[in-house]
């Protein structure tokens, strides 16, 4: 066991409509709280061909 308990909350993101840079979707965002606990997401990108890239994101408003 490894004493973590999960609860899904809802959707953090999903693509910009018009974004060419998520036209196949935005997934797998990992998370960081710098020391001041501004936290910080880096999804990833899919545009076609399924190509990837990382973003960082700040402003954002989060309901947790």
């Amino acid at each position: 066991m490894s004493g973590f308990k999960l609860q899904r909350l809802g959707q953090m993101m999903e693509p910009e409509p018009g974004n060419p840079r998520e036209i196949e979707d935005v997934l797998n965002p990992a998370a960081v709280r710098d020391p001041n606990g501004e936290l910080y997401l880096f999804p990833r990108l899919v545009t076609r061909g399924n190509y990837s890239r990382i973003r960082k994101d700040t402003h954002y408003e989060t309901q947790c």
